[in-house]
Protein backbone atom coordinates (compact mmCIF):
# COMPACT_ATOMS: atom_id res chain seq x y z
CA UNK A 1 0.00 0.00 0.00
CA UNK A 2 1.70 3.03 -1.24
CA UNK A 3 -1.54 5.57 -0.66
CA UNK A 4 -0.59 6.92 3.31
CA UNK A 5 -3.99 7.98 3.66
CA UNK A 6 -5.60 4.98 2.94
CA UNK A 7 -3.39 3.22 5.25
CA UNK A 8 -4.18 5.42 8.14
CA UNK A 9 -7.76 4.67 6.90
CA UNK A 10 -7.14 0.91 7.46
CA UNK A 11 -5.53 0.71 10.72
CA UNK A 12 -8.73 3.15 12.26
CA UNK A 13 -10.78 1.27 11.11
CA UNK A 14 -9.16 -1.82 12.59
CA UNK A 15 -8.74 0.15 16.10
CA UNK A 16 -11.75 1.02 16.35
CA UNK A 17 -13.51 -2.47 15.00
CA UNK A 18 -11.48 -4.13 18.16
CA UNK A 19 -12.25 -1.84 19.88
CA UNK A 20 -16.26 -2.00 19.37
CA UNK A 21 -15.87 -6.09 19.34
CA UNK A 22 -14.13 -5.86 22.40
CA UNK A 23 -17.01 -3.80 24.03
CA UNK A 24 -19.71 -6.31 22.83
CA UNK A 25 -18.24 -9.18 24.35
CA UNK A 26 -18.02 -7.85 28.02
CA UNK A 27 -21.58 -6.37 27.18
CA UNK A 28 -22.85 -10.13 26.15
CA UNK A 29 -21.21 -11.19 29.42
CA UNK A 30 -24.17 -13.08 31.60
CA UNK A 31 -23.81 -14.79 35.45
CA UNK A 32 -26.02 -16.13 37.66
CA UNK A 33 -26.08 -16.94 41.74
CA UNK A 34 -28.04 -19.02 44.08
CA UNK A 35 -29.94 -18.24 47.33
CA UNK A 36 -33.94 -18.89 48.44
CA UNK A 37 -37.10 -17.21 48.04
CA UNK A 38 -39.56 -16.99 51.02
CA UNK A 39 -43.39 -17.30 51.17
CA UNK A 40 -45.74 -17.56 54.05
CA UNK A 41 -48.72 -19.78 54.20
CA UNK A 42 -51.64 -18.01 55.60
CA UNK A 43 -54.03 -20.14 58.12
CA UNK A 44 -57.47 -21.48 57.75
CA UNK A 45 -60.71 -20.14 59.23
CA UNK A 46 -63.20 -22.66 60.85
CA UNK A 47 -66.58 -22.64 59.19
CA UNK A 48 -69.47 -21.86 60.79
CA UNK A 49 -72.91 -22.30 60.35
CA UNK A 50 -76.06 -20.65 60.11
CA UNK A 51 -80.17 -21.58 60.88
CA UNK A 52 -81.87 -22.18 57.86
CA UNK A 53 -85.46 -20.81 58.18
CA UNK A 54 -88.48 -23.29 58.72
CA UNK A 55 -89.80 -22.25 55.68
CA UNK A 56 -87.44 -23.57 53.45
CA UNK A 57 -88.71 -27.27 54.57
CA UNK A 58 -90.88 -28.50 52.10
CA UNK A 59 -90.50 -31.79 52.29
CA UNK A 60 -88.49 -34.60 54.05
CA UNK A 61 -90.82 -33.99 56.97
CA UNK A 62 -90.38 -35.78 60.26
CA UNK A 63 -92.64 -38.24 62.18
CA UNK A 64 -92.68 -40.77 65.30
CA UNK A 65 -91.25 -43.88 63.83
CA UNK A 66 -91.41 -42.33 60.53
CA UNK A 67 -88.67 -42.31 57.19
CA UNK A 68 -85.61 -40.44 57.94
CA UNK A 69 -86.27 -37.07 56.69
CA UNK A 70 -84.22 -34.41 55.19
CA UNK A 71 -81.44 -31.73 57.61
CA UNK A 72 -80.57 -28.63 56.04
CA UNK A 73 -77.59 -26.60 57.18
CA UNK A 74 -76.49 -23.09 55.82
CA UNK A 75 -71.73 -23.76 55.48
CA UNK A 76 -70.01 -19.93 55.79
CA UNK A 77 -67.08 -20.21 54.80
CA UNK A 78 -64.48 -17.08 55.89
CA UNK A 79 -61.62 -17.99 54.11
CA UNK A 80 -60.24 -16.41 50.95
CA UNK A 81 -60.47 -19.72 48.96
CA UNK A 82 -63.38 -22.09 47.99
CA UNK A 83 -63.84 -25.21 50.60
CA UNK A 84 -65.84 -28.01 50.15
CA UNK A 85 -67.77 -30.19 52.88
CA UNK A 86 -66.33 -33.52 53.40
CA UNK A 87 -68.70 -34.78 56.79
CA UNK A 88 -70.97 -33.25 58.71
CA UNK A 89 -71.14 -35.07 62.17
CA UNK A 90 -73.63 -34.80 65.07
CA UNK A 91 -72.30 -32.84 67.80
CA UNK A 92 -74.62 -32.67 70.96
CA UNK A 93 -78.05 -33.15 71.71
CA UNK A 94 -81.02 -32.11 68.93
CA UNK A 95 -83.39 -29.59 70.48
CA UNK A 96 -86.77 -28.22 69.31
CA UNK A 97 -88.56 -24.94 69.06
CA UNK A 98 -92.01 -23.64 67.80
CA UNK A 99 -93.86 -26.90 67.98
CA UNK A 100 -97.67 -27.42 69.08
CA UNK A 101 -95.98 -27.47 72.69
CA UNK A 102 -93.60 -28.82 75.03
CA UNK A 103 -90.88 -30.58 72.91
CA UNK A 104 -88.13 -31.52 76.08
CA UNK A 105 -87.76 -34.87 74.28
CA UNK A 106 -87.30 -34.57 70.41
CA UNK A 107 -86.53 -38.02 69.36
CA UNK A 108 -84.64 -36.64 66.31
CA UNK A 109 -81.30 -38.29 65.71
CA UNK A 110 -78.70 -37.33 63.11
CA UNK A 111 -76.62 -39.95 61.04
CA UNK A 112 -73.17 -38.39 59.69
CA UNK A 113 -73.29 -36.92 56.24
CA UNK A 114 -70.41 -36.92 53.45
CA UNK A 115 -72.12 -34.76 50.85
CA UNK A 116 -70.25 -35.52 47.44
CA UNK A 117 -71.97 -32.94 45.75
CA UNK A 118 -73.19 -29.05 45.76
CA UNK A 119 -70.72 -29.34 48.59
CA UNK A 120 -69.01 -26.51 47.45
CA UNK A 121 -68.99 -23.64 49.66
CA UNK A 122 -67.00 -20.25 47.58
CA UNK A 123 -64.75 -18.14 49.13
CA UNK A 124 -65.76 -15.16 52.18
CA UNK A 125 -69.39 -17.03 51.14
CA UNK A 126 -71.98 -19.16 52.52
CA UNK A 127 -74.15 -22.23 51.05
CA UNK A 128 -77.22 -24.32 52.00
CA UNK A 129 -76.85 -27.60 52.12
CA UNK A 130 -79.75 -30.48 51.82
CA UNK A 131 -78.82 -33.45 53.41
CA UNK A 132 -81.64 -35.93 52.38
CA UNK A 133 -82.20 -38.90 54.56
CA UNK A 134 -80.19 -37.64 57.09
CA UNK A 135 -82.80 -37.47 60.50
CA UNK A 136 -84.63 -39.46 61.92
CA UNK A 137 -86.98 -39.13 64.83
CA UNK A 138 -88.21 -42.29 67.32
CA UNK A 139 -91.64 -42.87 68.76
CA UNK A 140 -90.46 -41.11 72.06
CA UNK A 141 -90.79 -37.63 70.71
CA UNK A 142 -93.02 -35.38 72.91
CA UNK A 143 -96.86 -34.57 71.31
CA UNK A 144 -95.32 -31.12 71.80
CA UNK A 145 -92.79 -31.77 69.26
CA UNK A 146 -95.19 -31.45 66.21
CA UNK A 147 -94.29 -28.67 63.64
CA UNK A 148 -91.22 -28.27 65.68
CA UNK A 149 -88.03 -26.66 64.30
CA UNK A 150 -84.95 -28.87 64.79
CA UNK A 151 -81.67 -27.34 66.01
CA UNK A 152 -78.99 -30.06 65.66
CA UNK A 153 -75.62 -29.87 66.88
CA UNK A 154 -73.27 -30.59 63.91
CA UNK A 155 -69.20 -30.65 63.47
CA UNK A 156 -68.91 -29.44 59.81
CA UNK A 157 -65.17 -30.98 58.42
CA UNK A 158 -64.19 -28.85 55.22
CA UNK A 159 -61.09 -29.02 53.04
CA UNK A 160 -59.58 -26.36 50.24
CA UNK A 161 -60.90 -27.31 47.06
Amino acid sequence: MKNPTLRRVLVVTTVVGATLGGGIAVAAWTSSGSGAANAKAGTASAPTTGAVPASAFAGGLLYPGGPAGDAKILVNNPNPYPVKVTSVAANGTPTGSGGTGTCTTTGVSFATQTPTTGNTVPANGSTTLTLANAVSMSTAADDGCQGALFAIPVTVTVVSG
